[in-house]
């Protein structure tokens, strides 16, 4: 993604400042970079539940809450439990972490979704404390909580809320993740404190590729462009085609957005290849054969086919907290993994223990650890 070497600079001392002195440095750099907190860094339960949103908000919310959880459901991995070795059964078990904190933008307008893609799945998972920090904690943010059954809500954010999730105050405790979007700032903390707590990614400006051809309809090209490209200026949504009278369409409906670009190739076999390149945060096709292509798809943060990205936003279930800046080719969106933790069995019978002598053994003498061996008596 993008250097973060700016961003790292500037909040290396903020984390220092509130890991060092704990609700004191978080008041003081909360007021200063968004303004006086007159009722206190935890929103209260009062106002949680004095929260209103318009009818249709709320149901939407409530759709996208059951999608979520729908389909965080479905991800729960297996436990194992196999004899690895005569006599040795090793076990790995999933448990839920205890405690997640989640990052909520609402500096331009609030982001409600953003609360439902995180901590949804962390609820499917049993994890029994979710914290949410957010700068500007309004209505719409603190229905979403409250439909969660959320109580813990801290008037916070930027990179002193992700000290104080990290570290802990008087008045925050420290969890054991820290996930959600967040600027530069906040995913240059989340770096910082990455060998502290568990974070979900780096997430940095939106992108969406769309690969179309010559059935596209320009219009919608458009709109799923621009859609993304409205996060904000540097955001990127670029089309890849092999149509040129789309690809013109494309340029005249779009002139002026200087973060909307239309690149041509010569076949749709090139625009994937360029795509794949690229590992982009979304893509979408928009070709007559989307099956041929999608055996070929392995980087990007979500496919859509047949429908805009935005569907994926907010109504299909599948997470919209996904890796940007080419991170795509190694890791996927957030799913319900980020809120489990494997733990290992190791039951050996004493025949079993036994027998691990004739492997132990030796291999400690070859790696100098003579001690090793003896603790596994022939």
């Amino acid at each position: 993604m993008r250097s973060l070497d700016g961003a790292l600079e500037t909040v290396m001392p903020i984390v220092a400042d509130v890991r060092d002195r704990g609700d004191a440095a978080l008041l003081e750099w909360t007021t200063r970079f968004d303004g006086p907190r007159p009722h206190g860094l935890r929103v209260s339960e009062d106002r949680i539940a004095a929260a209103s949103v318009e009818d249709d908000v709320l149901e939407a919310l409530r759709a996208m809450i059951d999608a979520v959880r729908r389909f965080s459901e479905a991800q729960r991995p297996r436990d194992t439990s196999v004899e690895a070795a005569p006599g040795i059964v090793s076990e790995r078990r999933w448990l839920p972490l205890d405690a997640v904190g989640v990052c909520v933008p609402s500096g331009r307008a609030p982001l409600p979704s953003s609360l439902v893609m995180a901590a949804v799945p962390a609820r499917v998972a049993g994890v029994s404390r979710v914290a949410v920090v957010t700068p500007s904690p309004a209505d719409a943010i603190l229905v979403a909580a409250r439909e969660l059954g959320i109580a813990e809500v801290y008037a916070i954010g930027g990179a002193q809320a992700v000290a104080a999730l990290a570290y802990g105050t008087e008045t925050v405790a420290r969890v054991d993740a820290i996930v959600g979007p967040g600027n530069a700032y906040v995913a240059a903390a989340k770096l910082l404190v990455s060998s502290r707590v568990r974070i979900d990614l780096p997430a940095g400006p939106s992108e969406v590729v769309v690969v179309a051809d010559g059935t596209a309809s320009p219009e919608q090209v458009v709109a799923d462009l621009l859609a993304q490209a409205e996060h904000g200026s540097d955001s990127d949504a670029l089309l890849l085609t092999d149509d040129p009278r789309l690809a013109a369409s494309v340029e005249a409906l779009v002139a002026g957005r200087g973060n909307v670009r239309v690149e041509r190739t010569e076949t749709l076999d090139d625009a994937v290849a360029r795509s794949e390149e690229y590992a982009p945060e979304h893509l979408e096709l928009h070709v007559a054969d989307p099956d041929a292509l999608l055996p070929r798809i392995r980087n990007a943060g979500s496919v859509f086919v047949g429908c805009s990205s935005v569907v994926g936003d907010y109504a299909a279930g599948a997470t919209h907290v996904l890796p940007t800046g080419g991170l795509a080719r190694s890791t996927g969106g957030l799913g319900l993994e980020a809120f489990l933790k494997p733990i290992q069995i190791v039951t050996a019978s004493v025949e079993g223990a036994r027998r691990a002598a004739a492997v132990v053994g030796p291999l400690a003498r070859v790696e100098g650890l003579p001690l090793h061996g003896e603790a596994v008596p022939a």
